[in-house]
This record gives C-alpha cells, structure tokens and sequence, in this order.
C-alpha cells in the first residue's frame, strides 16, 4: 500500500517536472548564480531549500525535490542522477555533462535557456492557434443555431420544397447540420487528435513534402529549433558533437530520431554537420540553417558559431512560427466567412421567398 509520503513525493515529482516550467528555469539560474560565485553545489542547494521551505512550507514540490537531491547527494550520489524522473531528459543530459567537464554553472544557465527557448515556441504556437480555434467552433455553432433553429422555424410557415437557389441550399445545409452535425465535430476533433499523434510518429517520403509546408512546417521550425539550442548548449557544456548527437537522438522521438541518425551516419563517412544533414534530405531543421552549418562546420571555433547559431535561430524560428500561424488563421477566417456569408445571404434569400409565397397563396 503507498504510503503518505510516497504519494506526496510522486505529485511532487509529477507538478515539478510538467508544471513547474518557469520555477524550475528559475532555480537553475539561482543554482548557476551560486556555483559562479564559488558556493559549493551541496551548500548551494542547502540554501535554495532553506529559502523556498520558509516562504513555501514543506510541501511545496519545490522543496520536495530540494529536499531529495540534497539527501541523494549526502549519500554519494551525483545531482545529475538526483534528478532521473523530476525534470526532462534533456535537462538532465545538459547538467550531467556539465558535471562530467567541469562546467556545471554553464550547464545550468544552458539548461535555463533551453527552457526559455521552448517556452518561446509554445507561446508562439499557443497564441497562433487561439484565434482559428475559435473561429472554427463559431463556425459550428453558427451551423447549429441555423439547422436546428432559424431554419426549421421558416419550413414550418413554407414547405422546405418550396425553396430554390441559395435558399434551398441553406435548406439542404440545414438538413445535413441536424443529422450529421455531431458525426461531422466528432470526425473534426478525432483528425486533430490523429494528426497530433502522428506528428512524432509518422515520417517517410511524404512527410519530407509535408514538412514544408504548414501546419506541419511549424512543427519542423518547432523541434529544429529546440534541437539546435539543446546542441549548442551541450556543445558548451564540452559534449563532443557526435556524443551530444547521439544522446539526443536516444531520446527524441521517431521523426527527430531518423534525422539525427541521417545526420550522424553522414558525419560517420567523414561529412561535416552541415554537409550531413543537407545529404541526408530531410530539410531539418531549415535549408538557411543546414547552409549556415555547412560553412560554419568547416572553420575553427565551431562550438561558439553554434552557441551563437541557436540563439539566433529561436528568434527566428518564432517569428517563422507566428508568419505560418498567419498563413492558418487567414484559412480559417475565409471558411468561417465564406459559411456565415452563405447563412445570412440563404436566410435573406428565404425571406424574399417565402413572402412572395405567402402573397401568391394569398391571391
């Protein structure tokens, strides 16, 4: 039977690591301020846990997870390995390497500015994918008020028969929302779903077309950028680049996975990154970036050009993200005017209609 604490300690760790986003960036930037200013990285975590416990209480997850690192730590262990299950893969690969070289401090301020580059992206996406939200369930909502309710309300004084043109087509619009309505935002939610779990699964031929062109570009910009920010950051952080390749790929999904490996296959027959990832024809991440890799690859002072690369290429990647995102929003702002167009232009046509029915049965 789980115990009380075994149970706070499992939330803890749940809250931390998918909750706790700009918290745990926070923490790694106070942890690398410590470390640069020759604080020991024991005391370092003894003092952030003293402070958040007496703002937070004890059950902060915060001061959970300080809490266990410290006693892991006391007991032999690296914090690296402290830290399997409280955050992301990556995280922790950047602070095991920062271990490894000697560069902890610069491995935490990579490990802050990963997360920040993310949190970036998913801004960029969330705030793009708002508006065609809403607009898609206007244009459902609008489809049922005029199916279920305007409509019906014209074909009780008019047989429905009796409408021709534009208003017969609201007519038979109105038929197709009361019987297949539901069938029809069903079938619309179950693609979105399908197509989000294909996004890291699917690959092949028809993807690398896909992948051009939105919204599957975004997803491209998206993970080619968080990647070469990650590899930067490693690179920094004394990774050899083919080592930092390889623990990426090992825990990247399917899509990303075959483009590292095509990557590290080509660096295997004596290519440069650059050079790599343009034979390998994927695209990934970006033709410009795979160009720019391919000059920067072949001069001296590689691992800063890359530093420098990533952060750049997150600027750019977001405002990539936001031009495809207006690309998405234009689309479904034109349904939704083209299909509210069609409704009050098909009710005003069905008024004219119906009143001249009604005066010729008048006469």
């Amino acid at each position: 039977m789980l115990s009380r604490e075994s149970l706070e300690r499992g939330f803890a760790k749940w809250w931390f690591r998918t909750m706790e986003g700009a918290g745990r960036r926070r923490l790694w930037m106070k942890l690398a301020k410590l470390i640069g200013n020759s604080v020991p990285i024991l005391q370092a975590l003894e003092s952030l846990h003293g402070r958040r416990k007496a703002i937070h209480g004890v059950g902060d997850p915060q001061v959970i997870a300080l809490r266990s690192w410290i006693h892991g730590m006391n007991n032999g262990k690296r914090l690296s390995q402290m830290l399997d299950g409280w955050v992301g893969t990556e995280e922790r690969m950047l602070i095991a390497a920062g271990e490894t070289s000697g560069t902890l401090e610069l491995s935490l301020s990579a490990a802050a500015r990963v997360m920040e580059a993310k949190k970036e992206i998913r801004g960029a996406i969330v705030s793009g994918m708002a508006y065609p939200t809403i607009l898609v369930i206007v244009a459902f909502v609008i489809l049922y008020i005029f199916g279920f309710k305007v409509v019906p309300e014209f074909t009780k004084i008019v047989p429905a028969e009796s409408f021709h043109g534009l208003a017969g087509f609201l007519v038979m619009l109105a038929n197709f929302a009361q019987g297949w309505i539901f069938v029809v935002a069903g079938g619309v939610l179950a693609s979105i779903a399908a197509f989000f779990v294909a996004l890291p699964r699917w690959d092949g031929r028809w993807r690398v077309f896909l992948d051009r062109y939105p919204p599957f570009s975004i997803y491209r910009v998206a993970q080619g950028s968080t990647w070469l920010i990650g590899l930067s950051s490693m690179l920094d952080a004394g990774v050899r680049l083919e080592t930092a390749l390889k623990q990426l790929g090992e825990t990247a999904d399917k899509w990303l996975a075959n483009r590292i490996e095509a990557a590290v296959r080509g660096m295997r027959t004596g290519l440069q990154l650059g050079d790599a990832l343009a034979r390998s024809g994927y695209e990934f991440p970006d033709r410009e970036i795979i160009d720019d890799l391919g000059v920067y690859s072949s001069l001296s002072g590689f691992d800063e050009a890359m530093s420098i690369l990533g952060r750049e290429w997150i600027t750019e990647a977001v405002e990539q993200i936001k031009t495809k995102m207006k690309v998405v929003f234009g689309a479904s702002l034109l349904s939704v005017a083209i299909i509210v167009g069609t409704m009050v232009g098909g009710m005003m046509t069905m008024q004219l209609q119906m009143a001249q029915i009604i005066q010729m049965n008048s006469r």
